[in-house]
């Protein structure tokens, strides 16, 4: 029992770097986490994040970025029943521009948690960005639903609500996603 302790508290010291803005020094104590517990999923998470974070910008081509996609992909596999892992694997991409793949992981997030507001928040988001402007409303309402603060978060949807009411008037269609279909 003594040894869970000591990882956990490797862990949580590792986790307040990354708080702390101590990103290099969080990756390497990350690092070494993994060095001695190859499956610690928490520590495959957080590394990802602080390898992301150190970029600022994340690109795709980036090998940080491609090390944190594979550690998401990786500690979801380990994993299956942790929305964590999918939920940071959507945020990963979403920041590197791949929204459809983005818009699968929060889907799947979602099914193996349902109550995950940001979840929602980032797939209203992604629509609205898409241009998909009546499921952005639909999901930003679920997310309010779950999390009445997240309405800050959310100034975009007045003016989504306004282009969806100019182009019922216009009868234009509604979600790009029908011009696919």
């Amino acid at each position: 029992m003594p040894l869970l302790r000591r990882k956990d508290k490797e862990y949580e010291r590792a986790a307040q770097l990354l708080v702390d803005g101590e990103i290099s020094k969080a990756i390497d104590a990350f690092r070494e986490i993994l060095s001695n517990t190859p499956n610690h999923v928490n520590a495959m998470v957080s590394l990802a994040v602080a390898l992301l974070e150190r970029q600022g910008a994340p690109s795709r081509s980036s090998d940080e970025t491609k090390e944190a996609l594979e550690l998401l992909r990786r500690a979801a596999e380990m994993s299956p029943d942790n929305p964590v892992p999918v939920f940071n694997l959507g945020v990963c991409q979403r920041r590197i521009g791949m929204l459809q793949d983005a818009l699968a992981s929060f889907h799947r997030a979602l099914e193996i948690e349902k109550r995950q507001p940001l979840a929602l928040l980032h797939i209203a988001e992604i629509n609205y960005q898409l241009g998909n402007l009546e499921t952005a409303i639909e999901y930003a309402r679920k997310a309010l639903i779950r999390d009445p603060a997240l309405e800050d978060a959310m100034d975009w949807v007045r003016d989504a609500v306004r282009q969806l009411k100019q182009n019922k008037e216009k009868g234009t269609r509604i979600d790009k996603k029908q011009d696919r279909d």
